[in-house]
């Protein structure tokens, strides 16, 4: 009986193997492994267009591939995750931002590009006289498609990554700065606290656009101990590449930090300021930094206190009962 169950179990075995050997022949082409893929750059770009002004988004696009595709292009506008400046695609094509940048692209063409191809892709940017001052932005994408015998085919769909430059559009005019310097956080880890048992080890400033132009804040951060030393000092949102801030929307500004290593109170102060700079904003944020040697030593010497504290009142009780029999 084990010998037959044992039979039964290799002929399944077989089967499956068999079964699912068309699935891997699918995926490759004389034996290479196929797929579809891009490379481009740059990732972001910026332009400062007047109504009825034009420019040019010049992008290099690369096929990474093995096979020969076809990048198709196309359009999505996006909004903020509030939090890191990272752009949230917005899929659904029936949904228009009012920041988009739909309406400003032409000459968005299909792009053929043999294996390992690299081309120089221009792209045309027009803007209509009507268009009200502000921001104006979104993403340029671009999804490879698998050209010649390696095309999908009637009724297939070729699942493939996409890749994408961020374009920034101001069109100029009465663009309204209204900023607010919302919260000044301290961390270890992801954890935002002001008491601290491990050293604390980024620093994030939040700032909030209430405009309708991009704003890049800049300024600087510092720690000050106890002892009103400073233990660390920088520059935040990188000089040589500034974030934005989108219109109606905030974004944390996180850097990592280090210096903070002794027992005590800490002050954190930053001071933010945007566009020319005439305006300062400034938040300070006081924390604690216990380390876990020193936590626990006064835990013990608490605990110590508390039976010694506890043994005194039980002695005072019995001393008391004794002088009152006598």
């Amino acid at each position: 009986m084990l010998k037959i169950n044992r039979l039964v179990a290799a002929v399944i075995c077989l089967l499956l193997v068999f079964s699912l050997t068309p699935l891997t022949k699918a995926q490759t082409t004389n034996g290479v492994p196929s797929g579809s893929g891009l490379s481009i750059s740059p990732t972001i770009s910026e332009f400062t267009i007047k109504q009825g002004g034009s420019a040019n988004v010049n992008i290099t696009l690369k096929n990474i591939t093995v096979d020969n595709v076809t990048a198709k292009g196309f359009v999505n506008d996006f909004t903020s995750d509030n939090a890191t400046g990272n752009p949230k695609i917005i899929t659904n094509t029936n949904n228009v931002s009012p920041n988009s940048i739909r309406n400003f692209v032409f000459n968005l063409d299909d792009i053929p590009l043999k294996r390992g191809e690299q081309k120089n892709v221009i792209i045309g940017l027009q803007i209509p006289k009507s268009t009200p001052p502000g921001a104006y932005f979104g993403i340029i994408r671009y999804r490879a498609v698998p050209a010649g015998q390696n095309a999908p085919g009637p009724g297939q769909v070729a699942l493939t990554a996409s890749v994408g430059t961020i374009v920034l559009i101001t069109v100029p005019g009465k663009i309204r700065e209204q900023v607010q310097f919302s919260a000044l956080h301290i961390y270890r880890g992801a954890n935002d606290g002001s008491f601290f048992f491990g050293s604390p080890d980024k620093i994030g400033v939040e700032i909030k656009n209430f405009g309708n132009g991009f704003v890049k804040p800049f300024g600087t951060v510092e720690v000050h101990n106890m002892f009103k030393k400073t233990v660390v000092s920088y520059q935040f949102n990188n000089p040589k590449q500034p974030g934005n801030i989108l219109p109606n929307s905030e974004r944390i500004f996180t850097n990592n930090i280090k210096g903070i290593k002794q027992i005590g109170r800490y002050t954190a102060i930053a001071s933010v300021s945007y566009g020319r700079g005439s305006q300062v904003l400034t938040q300070t944020k006081s924390f604690w930094y216990i380390p876990p040697a020193f936590a626990v030593g006064f835990l013990i010497v608490l605990l110590i206190l508390i039976y010694l504290a506890w043994r005194a009142y039980n002695r005072y009780n019995r001393d008391r009962k004794h002088n009152f029999r006598r």
